[in-house]
């Protein structure tokens, strides 16, 4: 059914507004002077609205070395002050203050760096991480595989894929929060079968390889459809890095 739209209408509603606002309320009294229109009141006024953060600028705090590189921040809808960051070889860092103050929550475990974080769309203390960072580069650190917390990253267990080496994305599925998705790049300076997407249906107890082209080819990213998490679509990234070569100067294909 189609609906009416409200500008046919419209003319309809004055005519009728306009007729009664002419016709005299009391008939036995045709020419009773209008009463006098009250005054209107002073206009209220404008009240500052509150600044949600003090005024703040852009600085440079360093580390100005190859190693202080930010490679993936993660937020959620469920806190919009909580914050995650994971450095290529310094860690994963939390924020509960939308950014202002960082913790660091992922000192004891087994590699400082960081490929992906993600955090559950039904709950903000459940939180996945990749490790290895994703950008190949030449002083790039390996990863060890899969961390998951359930308390916001007071404790964190390990769930396998030890050899993927570097990883680029972990995804959720909104309607289980365990199935699990994870995107390897692997290691960039070697051929390995530990690379590809890989699947979860338990919680990161076992994982299933459900995207694989070879040994030199890795998983380079991994989105999910927002209105259908079950059409996926996966970046896949055929990369090398050789060893330096005094001669040619290295090479990288």
């Amino acid at each position: 059914m189609v609906s009416r739209p409200f500008t046919a209408v419209a003319p309809f509603v004055a005519a009728i507004l306009l007729f009664c606002a002419g016709t005299p309320s009391n008939a036995a009294e045709p020419d009773r002077p209008p009463s006098p229109a009250p005054s209107a009141a002073p206009a209220a006024s404008p009240t500052a609205l509150p600044s949600p953060a003090p005024a703040l600028q852009w600085r440079s705090i360093g580390p100005a070395v190859s190693g202080g590189r930010v490679a993936t921040v993660a937020g959620t809808d469920l806190d919009p002050a909580l914050l995650y960051a994971g450095a290529a070889g310094g860690g994963v860092w939390r924020s509960t203050n939308g950014g202002t103050d960082w913790s660091p929550v992922f000192d004891k475990a087994g590699t400082q760096s960081i490929g992906a974080i993600a955090i559950s769309p039904r709950d903000k203390n459940d939180v996945w991480v990749g490790t290895g960072e994703p950008w190949p580069r030449n002083d790039v650190i390996p990863g060890d595989g899969v961390y998951h917390s359930t308390d916001g990253g007071k404790n964190w267990a390990h769930l396998g894929l030890a050899q993927t080496s570097q990883i680029a994305r972990v995804l959720l599925d909104p309607r289980d929060p365990k199935r699990v998705l994870v995107a390897a790049l692997g290691d960039p300076f070697r051929d390995s079968a530990e690379r590809g997407v890989y699947r979860s249906t338990d919680g990161g107890a076992t994982w299933t390889k459900t995207l694989y082209f070879g040994p030199a080819v890795g998983a380079s990213d991994l989105a999910m459809d927002p209105k259908n998490p079950d059409v996926l679509y996966a970046g896949m990234w055929r990369f090398r890095r050789s060893s330096w070569n005094l001669t040619s100067g290295g090479d990288d294909d």
